[in-house]
């Protein structure tokens, strides 16, 4: 649901955020205040989902979107993490805070690193066949590992890449990023709203202890990308079985009598 883009405008860092709302009855109602933790900031954003029994929601994409932000910081390496947590009033206070989105940044310099990795989907639909398109941003040092599958679960889908950093092989990075693309094809679906989420995993490999043999490796899954997207098209209408009436039946009886009754000659009145 969450994206997020880091920004500096004069020296001040700044972190746009956009929340998806995927019908009618989501509301945002608070964006919250970032809390800083030594170079980490997080916030809680405040959806409400007034959803419920007897409750129709309008089938609308709303991208709900603020500005975030952070001051003059020091120079150095930042995370911000946003979680999207929507209450549902009509079912007992229930509350889902699994939506979050986390960016990466380096602030302060005179020439900003750029984020190290970045997500982009986007939707298309070609004869009938849904299919999103992904492109991510590799940064320098790593190796794409490969894409996963994209299982569905209800009107979800999602699905990993992975891109490692190893840093025993000792070799030169070059000091650009490049980009990966892979196209995933979720068939015929039917008409609804949908969502589809890539995790990036960024894991880097390195030497472990001194002295000794073993490795040390770290993975970071926390770069997220949601798209909502809507199949368009009515359901196939599916046949009504009609009611037999009395005379569908008693018609050709009837028929069959007269036509009795004169090949014997009986009079008929």
């Amino acid at each position: 649901m969450p994206t997020l883009n880091y920004n500096e405008f004069n020296g001040d860092s700044q972190v746009s955020a956009t929340i998806t709302l995927s019908n009618g009855c989501l509301h945002l109602t608070s964006w919250g205040t970032p809390v800083q933790s030594g170079n980490k900031f997080s916030v809680t954003a405040a959806v409400t989902d007034y959803s419920g029994p007897q409750i129709a929601c309008a089938l609308a994409i709303l991208g709900a979107q603020n500005t975030y932000s952070l001051g003059q910081l020091a120079i150095g390496d930042y995370s911000f993490a946003l979680d999207a947590c929507i209450s549902f009033p009509n079912y007992g206070g229930a509350i889902d805070c699994s939506n979050k989105a986390s960016i990466f940044f380096y602030a302060g310099g005179p020439n900003p690193k750029p984020q190290t990795s970045e997500i982009k989907l986007e939707y298309q639909e070609t004869n009938g066949i849904s299919f999103v398109n992904a492109t991510i941003v590799v940064p320098p040092c790593f190796r794409m590992r490969g894409w996963s599958d994209a299982p569905q679960s209800g009107n979800s889908f999602r699905s990993n890449v992975t891109i490692v950093d190893d840093e025993r092989l000792m070799i030169a990075c070059i000091a650009m990023d490049t980009l990966a693309h892979n196209s995933y094809d979720l068939g015929h679906l039917a008409p609804r709203v949908y969502s589809f989420t890539l995790n990036l995993c960024q894991v880097v490999i390195g030497w472990g202890t001194t002295g000794t043999t073993g490795t040390n490796t770290s993975t970071d899954c926390s770069n997220t990308s949601t798209i909502f997207f809507v199949v368009p098209g009515n359901p196939t209408p599916q046949p009504v079985p009609q009611p037999r009436e009395w005379y569908m039946f008693f018609g050709p009886l009837a028929i069959f009598i007269v036509t009795v009754l004169r090949f014997l000659g009986i009079p008929i009145p």
